[in-house]
């Protein structure tokens, strides 16, 4: 379907990867407002598996809890969630080629951030570059008001909240 309204757009490839940027931002965007405002909100049903999360590092039940996505409904509805926005702006502006680079990238965003949590987690390798993301992520479970991004911190930089103290959760390298 995206691609059809892509075909049928005449849009360039600069148009495309426009909206892949896009939807890359938008997806750090989102995953900093869900994770600030919805699940470290206090009450919020949300936030119960969130939470659970948390109470797990370090436990042999951690990687029980890792995932970010827990459910095949939750993704359908990250998508609906996420898309009905997108195509209304995109409706309303008259620009249906970016539409399928801002889907491609927010997918692509939302896939490796599934990814490189785990590996956190996990203590798996991380590529070159996004080592820091180990430490900078764990240290949101030691001080949880703070780096709500997992390893992207764009809107953690936005909003002032890279970080406030220094965490002691230990942080073991992986074997890269």
């Amino acid at each position: 379907m995206l691609l059809g309204f892509y075909s049928r757009s005449h849009a360039s490839w600069e148009l495309w990867v426009l909206g892949f940027m896009v939807g890359l931002i938008w997806g750090d965007a989102f995953e900093y407002v869900y994770h600030r405002w919805l699940l470290h909100r206090p009450g919020s049903p949300l936030g119960s598996g969130h939470h659970e999360h948390h109470a797990q590092i370090g436990t042999s039940e951690e990687a029980e809890h890792v995932a970010l996505i827990s459910s095949p409904l939750n993704i359908f509805l990250l998508f609906v969630i996420n898309g009905v926005p997108a195509f209304l702006v995109a409706s309303w502006m008259g620009l249906w080629g970016i539409l399928a680079g801002v889907f491609s990238g927010w997918t692509v965003y939302v896939i490796v951030t599934e990814e490189i949590h785990w590996r956190i987690h996990m203590n798996g390798w991380l590529p070159p570059g996004f080592r820091f993301a180990r430490a900078y992520h764990m240290s949101h479970h030691d001080i949880p008001n703070s780096s709500y991004n997992v390893f992207l911190p764009l809107f953690d930089l936005v909003f002032g909240s890279t970080g406030r103290g220094r965490s002691t959760v230990p942080v073991q390298p992986a074997g890269n």
